[in-house]
């Protein structure tokens, strides 16, 4: 009886240290922890997700689809110290799953970049937004990046010299330098009028952007010819960052340097920064980090200044006529939000309307012109359902053409969409016609 007691104690024991032991070694592991994410657009290609920046060095890696299905047919990632990892596996990587951990059971690594090859799924109508995330433990986020080092070349053993038998060859000409960098200068905030709507008459919202951990660098797609811009500026929500380097790239012409640079508290918005003509931007390349010691994301929104030109004259030239008047007011999910925005002004008034939704679908519950001779005119949508790619309308402004000075409109998000890009709410606008 006593060796039956002891031999069930001990084995309670060696279970006890077994389970505490497994549970020592799980929390070694850390919590998973997002890096970067992407979008990976429909055409179906490789999308590099750029790491190189994100503090600290990890452990296995996941993916997760936050936008549209699509079939992965390999993962490479390539860490600082030279190695690749090739993940060469089919992945149906539905809306809102993950994969299975990629190379798991090594040593914690930094990582530079996690190269995407992927197909799009039939159906799908969106781009798959693909966030990288790693197992990162308190220890593997305080490790330092180690800074790449070039060996400094020997200096060759002193020979006694030899005479020449022919002349020294002339001196190649210097290269010439590189062209000196932009004087920057402290860029200058106001407090932004809401969260919904950052900037005033005649800007229209460009791209978000959220600023992780450390120094940060994207590169924005703008694209589309939707309109031209002869300004933009920046707005900040949820935490203060630094901006430190902006540079813009058209679609015909030379690319410039913003010189601006400084602090951007959260909820501002920055000065007017010109791009020295109106052009169609291409692309915005913009370096920033977020404070000492905010562990959370910051907010980025880009906003772009439309032309007069643009409004009155060459917008007529292009998407069938339609000219978007109004962007960027972002429903809610619960109750409506009536957001009243002005209108870039323009001397050509408009004859119909109407309303897209992008990245979610809202309830709309009216649409109210002001125009400039004193009058309005409401349209009622008597809490309709508006898709992203559907829209609402067109709808005649009667009397028109007339001009339009603010719209004012009242909506919410629908939180339940299975086809919503992401957990973010709908972004409104309103386009108008001649």
């Amino acid at each position: 009886m006593v060796f039956r007691w002891l031999a069930s104690a001990l084995a309670a024991f060696m279970f006890t240290v077994v389970a505490i032991g497994a549970g020592d070694a799980y929390a070694q592991r850390g919590d998973l922890v997002l890096m970067a994410d992407s979008e990976a657009d429909l055409s179906g290609d490789t999308v590099t997700i750029n790491t190189s920046r994100v503090q600290g060095s990890f452990g296995a890696l996941r993916i997760y689809n936050r936008g549209s299905d699509i079939l992965i047919d390999s993962v490479k990632v390539h860490y600082a110290d030279g190695s690749v990892h090739n993940e060469d596996r089919k992945i149906d990587l539905r809306r809102g799953e993950r994969t299975r951990e990629i190379d798991p059971g090594r040593d914690n690594k930094f990582v530079d970049k996690v190269v995407v090859t992927y197909k799009k799924v039939d159906g799908s109508r969106r781009s798959a937004r693909l966030l990288v995330y790693g197992v990162q433990d308190n220890r593997a986020a305080r490790e330092k990046r180690p800074q790449s080092k070039v060996a400094a070349p020997e200096k060759p053993k002193s020979a006694p010299a030899k005479p020449s038998a022919a002349p020294p060859a002339a001196a190649a000409p210097a290269a010439p330098s590189a062209p000196p960098e932009v004087e920057k200068v402290p860029i200058k905030t106001t407090k932004a009028l809401s969260e919904t709507r950052c900037v005033g008459e005649g800007s229209l919202l460009l791209r978000r952007a959220n600023v992780g951990f450390g120094n940060d660098r994207d590169r924005l797609k703008i694209g589309g010819q939707t309109g031209k811009f002869d300004k933009i500026r920046l707005c900040v929500f949820g935490h203060d960052i630094d901006l430190i380097d902006i540079k813009v790239s058209f679609a015909k012409g030379d690319p410039i340097a913003l010189p601006y640079a400084g602090p951007i508290p959260a909820g501002h918005r920055t000065q007017a920064m010109s791009l020295q003509g109106d052009h169609f931007i291409d692309t915005i390349d913009i370096t920033y980090k977020k404070r000492e010691g905010v562990t959370a994301f910051a907010n980025v929104e880009i906003w772009g200044e439309v032309s007069e030109k643009w409004i009155d004259e060459e917008s007529e030239l292009f998407n069938d006529g339609w000219v978007r008047l109004t962007t960027g007011l972002t429903a809610g999910f619960v109750g409506f939000d009536t957001e009243r925005s002005p209108v870039r002004p323009h001397k050509k008034g408009f004859r119909k309307f109407r309303v897209v939704t992008k990245d979610r679908d809202i309830t709309l519950d009216y649409v109210e012109l002001f125009f400039a001779d004193g009058t309005s005119q409401k349209f009622p949508a008597n809490r309709a359902k508006v898709e992203p790619n559907v829209g609402w309308g067109p709808a005649d402004i009667n009397g028109g053409p007339k001009i339009v000075k603010e719209v004012e409109a009242r909506y919410r998000s629908r939180f339940f969409d299975k086809e919503a890009k992401g957990t973010d709410r709908a972004t409104v606008e309103i386009w108008a016609k001649r």
